[in-house]
């Protein structure tokens, strides 16, 4: 197995492997890179999940039973948004948490 040696300080690098984009990370500085085509499976991912989040706007609320429409503010404080519906945390954040 060859040892990738970060271009910064040429110390070795650590693979890791996160929603099928694995990922070269400095163990010193922290640094990221990416191989031929992994920001591209990024960017098609934080897409995909950004269609995913715009379809559920404006959807019906489960136990609204007048049918009326129900919009988050992400801008609220956290105490006013609706505790039963937490938001999921971002596959990028995650990507990118070491």
């Amino acid at each position: 197995m060859t040892v990738i040696l970060s271009p910064i300080d040429g110390v070795p690098m650590r693979k890791v492997l996160r929603y099928g984009v694995e990922i070269d990370v400095c163990t010193r500085t922290g640094g990221v890179w990416l191989d031929k085509g992994e920001l591209e499976k990024i960017v098609h991912m934080v897409r995909d999940d950004s269609d995913a989040q715009t379809a559920d706007i404006g959807q019906r609320h489960p136990d609204n039973d007048a049918g009326e429409y129900f919009y988050e503010d992400e801008d609220a404080a956290p105490a006013s948004r609706n505790r039963r519906y937490p938001h999921k945390r971002s596959r990028l954040l995650d990507i990118f948490d070491f």
